[in-house]
């Protein structure tokens, strides 16, 4: 697993294809202000999980190597996100990776986002993914819309206000198989 690096440690340096490129800064306010968080939108069904995003590495073999480690910085307030090892077709890359790998698929990391039961609104979470030498720091906006009419719920009717679930701390993404929604 990735050692865990403090946001301070790395500051982006351009972009290419709106990847960016990070070199390490070791320390000073210049640092601090030129750490690029990268921002993501995503909408979710009430009751449903929704793909946030997915996270790989990969060698010059095009295969897949250690996946990075998630980190929750800011817990979603009306749901829960967990991890999902699974196999990811490779999309994107940053500056330095092996852009001959895309189209190609690998062993990744899922991070998947879960309403809380019958809640319809905004939420919003912060996260990163560390791989060996880039941190990237995420924050999510997700919107939470009604299920449409003609679609089955798979959660049952519920008559009242729903109990209020424990808030996730903030910490490691637990395993989606560690979760029970």
């Amino acid at each position: 697993m990735w050692r865990f690096l403090s946001l301070r440690h790395f500051e982006p340096v351009g972009a290419l294809g709106g990847a960016i490129a990070f070199a390490i800064c070791w320390s000073g306010p210049a640092c601090r202000a030129q750490t690029a968080e990268e921002e993501i939108a995503r909408t979710a069904h009430a009751d449903r999980s929704v793909v946030i995003r997915e996270h790989a590495g990969w060698n010059m073999e095009c295969e897949a190597i250690a996946h990075p480690a998630l980190y929750l910085n800011e817990p979603p307030r009306h749901g829960n996100v967990c991890a999902r090892i699974q196999d990811i077709k490779i999309r994107s890359m940053f500056v330095g990776t092996q852009s001959q790998c895309i189209g190609r698929v690998v062993r990744g990391i899922q991070l998947i986002y879960r309403p809380d039961a019958g809640f319809v609104g905004d939420d919003r979470l912060r996260y990163a993914a560390q791989y060996p030498s880039v941190l990237r720091p995420v924050t999510v906006s997700v919107t939470v819309t009604p299920l449409p009419p003609a679609t089955p719920s798979a959660a049952p009717l519920r008559f009242g206000v729903p109990p209020v679930p424990a808030r996730q701390a903030p910490g490691q993404v637990p395993p989606c198989e560690d979760l029970v929604f």
